[in-house]
């Protein structure tokens, strides 16, 4: 019988440092869900988003590899206690990197979303399993094979989303223009993946339009899916590994909401979060603040040069990686996306 996580259990943890980085925006759903089931008590994270060389869905291989060793062995410089690939892309193939370059800093810890995945669906098998997810990890097979090294036995459908990305990093959601494109592309998808029982939003971009996917799957789209679809969020699975519990164990039971509340106005702001972008700050926190609800703090660009030095194994401290530095307060928000990391359909 799966056991329920009790909130004294859910602070028994080791991880106090932790370092996130995705493509672009996509990866803050982790950090977002991080902070939601553990109030952000005792936690500080580092967050990059590779902005300037986003998306990675549609990147060579060898390319997405050269990116992932800059960026790990970028974020070794923070002392962290662990790293998260919150960047599906990256860990579908390019996991042996990421391993790589961590080793160079023996204390960190490496984490990704697809395992833990795979664990909780093992763990609470549906017949069959779809993946939304970019093309490289839809052609990777990365769940595909996950599941079935841990014996399970159900069918599984990986899709590439490729309109998905470039519509949530636009920092247009919630205009009328931008969910028009949404809603047909999601359309498009869903439609592709009519009658599977689950859901994986197999990018990180995508828990920011799991309301939509939702609505859809309740209105018109309700007939392809006669037995209801229920969305899967790694992040949930990925949080419980991460923060020393054992999964999938205490992962909750299907249709169990986290119980958590949503993170406090402002939380992002407070100093125990730091956000570096390859892009442009005002962009990446224009299209933030669309996808959390709330704004962030500071952005601070970082030269994608800095990231090349890093791999390089030369010396680099945070300092040095900052180009510059602008307060994002004062951006205001209107149209936001709902939460749905707390939403009662999610794992």
């Amino acid at each position: 019988m799966t056991k329920k996580v009790t909130e004294d259990r859910l602070y028994m943890r080791t991880t106090k440092r932790i370092g996130l980085f995705d493509s672009g925006v996509g990866g803050l759903s982790v950090l977002r869900h991080l902070v939601t089931v553990t109030k952000g008590e005792g936690l500080e994270f580092v967050y990059l988003g590779d902005a300037a060389r986003c998306p990675y869905g549609n990147r060579a291989k060898a390319e997405i590899a050269t990116f992932v060793d800059e960026i790990v062995s970028w974020l070794t410089s923070f002392q962290l206690d662990a790293i998260v690939m919150a960047c599906n892309t990256s860990a579908a193939v390019a996991k042996d990197s990421a391993v790589a370059a961590a080793s160079r800093a023996p204390a960190v810890k490496l984490y990704d979303l697809i395992e833990p995945t795979a664990d909780w669906i093992v763990a609470n098998p549906p017949k069959s399993v779809g993946v939304m997810s970019t093309i490289n990890t839809a052609n990777s097979k990365a769940f595909s094979k996950a599941l079935t090294a841990r014996g399970y036995q159900g069918s599984v459908v990986e899709l590439g989303c490729p309109k998905l990305v470039p519509l949530i990093e636009s920092g247009r959601l919630g205009e009328s223009e931008c969910e028009s494109a949404l809603s047909l592309a999601l359309t498009e998808y869903l439609q592709a993946l009519a009658g599977v029982d689950a859901l994986i939003l197999g990018c990180t971009h995508f828990p920011f339009v799991a309301d939509r996917i939702e609505n859809l799957v309740q209105g018109q789209l309700k007939a392809l899916f006669p037995n209801g679809l229920k969305l899967i969020d790694p992040a949930h699975a990925l949080a419980f590994q991460l923060l020393g519990l054992a999964a999938p164990n205490l992962i909750p039971q299907q249709n169990e909401a986290p119980g958590a509340a949503e993170p406090q106005a402002n939380c992002y702001q407070s100093d125990a979060f730091r956000f570096f972008t390859t892009g442009i700050g005002t962009d990446f926190a224009v299209a933030a603040a669309r996808c959390l609800g709330q704004p962030l703090g500071k952005v601070q660009e970082l030269a994608v040069s800095v990231l090349e030095q890093a791999a390089g194994n030369e010396s680099v401290t945070p300092q040095q990686s900052i180009k510059s530095n602008e307060s994002m307060e004062s951006i205001k928000i209107q149209n936001v996306a709902v939460d749905v990391a707390t939403s009662g359909s999610f794992a």
